[in-house]
């Protein structure tokens, strides 16, 4: 069997770096030999290695992300082993992984395989969450160095300026099941997962059950806007924030603004989002 082990030496604090041969050598011991290649930007890690049966990643959702879209890239569906090392690791906790390095790498070698949903916007995939709106680029615009001092604490400064800054967005939305909307917003997540940054933000998401969770945060006056972002991270369900759920949805505006897959750099609208049911397979 052909085994990669994929990690991204920057991610975590640079945590891949110091267990890759520890996690080498377990593998070793059950008669798995692993090749390891790191995680770089512009290289496909499968372009040499299509016969490739077991992928492993250390990193966090962006380097899951990055991993993903290069499979597909090249039309291979590898087995996916996932280590969580990044600053977050949402898309670990959805699918309840251990968080230490050692531990998931056991429970690779003696889970079992399965599928697991896989989301998609217009020509690329992701594992955790798309969006845009107030906060949503918080992982783009902080400095890697940062992250790797702060964790997930380097997040507050961004997230903070959008919130002085906050600016809604005029959308119109469409999913298949019939829910519409015209109207200005200032947030639009769209969920495979269950968290952003660790914070629960879905009520019904389930990265098995073929839908995506929608959460839609509407733009009123900035003093209810903020009462209304504080509820409902608490828990609430004020009336300025939508959620539902759906498998496909079309999203258009004639604003730009920037969106975000998995903490990375998104595509321009229009949006064609969808969910692929079990389109991972994945070792856990």
């Amino acid at each position: 069997m052909r085994a990669l082990l994929i990690h991204n030496p920057i991610a975590g604090s640079g945590k891949s770096l110091r267990f890759t041969k520890r996690i080498v050598e377990l593998f070793a011991k059950h008669g798995i030999t692993l090749e390891t290649r790191h995680l770089i930007l512009g290289i496909n890690p499968f372009d040499d290695a299509l016969d490739t049966e077991l992928a492993i990643v250390c990193g966090g959702d962006g380097s899951i992300n990055y991993v993903v879209n290069c499979m597909r890239e090249v039309g291979i569906n590898p087995t996916l082993g996932i280590i969580p090392m990044g600053t977050a690791n949402d898309f670990a906790n959805a699918l309840d992984l251990p968080m230490r390095p050692i531990a998931a790498a056991k429970r690779i070698l003696d889970g079992t395989v399965r599928n697991i949903d896989c989301c998609k916007v217009n020509d690329r995939y992701f594992v955790n969450i798309f969006s845009f709106g107030i906060f949503t680029s918080a992982s783009q615009r902080t400095p890697r160095a940062a992250k790797k001092q702060f964790g997930k604490l380097a997040y507050l400064k961004p997230g903070i300026d959008d919130i002085r800054t906050m600016r809604p967005i005029r959308i119109q939305f469409k999913t298949d099941r019939g829910v519409e909307y015209n109207g200005s917003v200032l947030v639009f997540l769209a969920f495979n997962g269950i968290t952003a940054g660790r914070m629960m933000l879905t009520r019904q998401s389930r990265p098995d059950d073929g839908l995506m969770e929608i959460v839609v945060l509407e733009s009123r006056h900035k003093i209810y806007s903020y009462g209304d972002i504080a509820r409902y991270i608490l828990g609430g369900n004020p009336d300025a924030v939508r959620h539902f759920r759906c498998s496909e949805i079309e999203v258009t505006s004639s604003q730009h603004r920037i969106t975000d897959i998995d903490g990375e750099r998104g595509p321009n609208f229009p949006l064609h989002i969808t969910c692929e049911k079990g389109a991972l397979k994945i070792k856990m």
